[in-house]
């Protein structure tokens, strides 16, 4: 999900709704290169939901992250 994240702010998100809506609508070949798998089935639920990437970011400490 960091890794997500990191591609969402060098793509050019700037708040965490940004970067929750860009996880949310990444194109499968960048989750596939990030070794997330995609379920052929439901290839647009298969990773998280934007609120979801919001509710995680925002409990990630950043002290201990550095």
């Amino acid at each position: 999900m960091l890794a997500l994240t990191a591609c969402a702010v060098l793509a050019g998100a700037k708040s965490l709704l940004a970067v929750g809506e860009w996880v949310a609508d990444a194109p499968p070949a960048v989750l596939e290169r990030l070794g997330i798998p995609i379920d052929p089935l439901f290839p647009k639920r298969s990773w998280s939901a934007e609120s979801t990437v919001r509710r995680l970011l925002t409990r990630v400490d950043a002290d201990a992250l550095d």
